[in-house]
């Protein structure tokens, strides 16, 4: 080799005999400028979106999940008012054997009378029909019929309709059905 001798390079020592840590510059590394710090921020950035954008999505779908769930217990426990209602319906409003021969008070009349399982699901759910059978039917002449062991007179009323999304995560509307059935006590 021409110029210069190679000179092998001493290692410094300290108190103890032993090598001190060297720093980063004098290992050869950079001291964290450069382009590997600008890729690390936008790394963080890309990330940071990602997770926020998926925690909002989350709080969102928890929201909905929840908007749903206590609109759907809000109409069952409607729909079993009715049932109850219409099993203990009056008198006046029966047959002579017990059938319900006015329902408007449960179901409704239309626009003018929304009935009971309407009037207190209405604000939350658009209701398309709500109907009121009797189990077995009712005779519509005497003799009536009497009932003992394991046949029961029901009442069964069933309400259907949608619930409108708070956020449109599960689609525009929620489809229910719910059923609730009570002894018909009017019926012996």
């Amino acid at each position: 080799m021409e110029g210069k001798p190679h000179r092998k390079r001493q290692q410094r020592k300290g108190e103890h005999g032993i090598a001190p840590a060297m720093n980063m510059t004098e290992r050869g590394l950079s001291n964290g400028c450069g382009t590997h710090r600008t890729n690390q921020r936008g790394q963080t950035l890309v990330e940071m979106g990602l997770t926020v954008s998926l925690c909002v999505l989350l709080t969102l779908g928890i929201v909905e999940f929840g908007y749903i769930f206590m609109a759907l217990n809000l109409i069952t426990q409607a729909t079993s008012a009715g049932a109850r209602a219409a099993s203990v319906h009056q008198m006046g409003s029966r047959s002579l054997c017990g059938k319900i021969t006015d329902k408007s008070a449960i179901v409704g009349a239309g626009t003018g009378t929304p009935g009971l399982v309407r009037s207190q699901i209405s604000s939350i759910a658009t209701v398309s029909q709500v109907t009121l059978d009797q189990v077995p039917a009712p005779n519509t002449v005497t003799p009536c019929q009497t009932f003992s062991g394991a046949t029961i007179p029901l009442v069964i009323v069933t309400t259907t309709g949608t619930i409108p999304d708070v956020f449109g995560l599960f689609g525009s509307t929620v489809s229910f059905t719910r059923t609730a059935q009570f002894r018909d006590e009017a019926r012996q």
